[in-house]
């Protein structure tokens, strides 16, 4: 997907990318400080695991992989 330049939308596109990558509310927000916003919204939806890797399934737990078979650990 080709990204179009931030710095070359009008507030109203702005607030759509943002709305559209994960940012729910920009109403307080200088252009700057959306156009910021939305970058680093960017990268973190990068490093979100692929939809086959099992973090992602929800479930997280406090304990190391195959810690469940251990006696006494819930």
């Amino acid at each position: 997907m080709v990204r179009r330049n931030l710095h070359e939308m009008t507030m109203a596109e702005l607030a759509e990318e943002a709305r559209r990558v994960g940012i729910p509310s920009v109403e307080h927000m200088s252009t700057e400080e959306i156009v910021e916003a939305i970058e680093q919204q960017r990268e973190a939806n990068d490093l979100l695991p692929a939809d086959g890797d099992d973090h992602a399934s929800g479930q997280e737990s406090s304990m190391p992989p195959g810690w469940e078979n251990f006696r006494g650990s819930s």
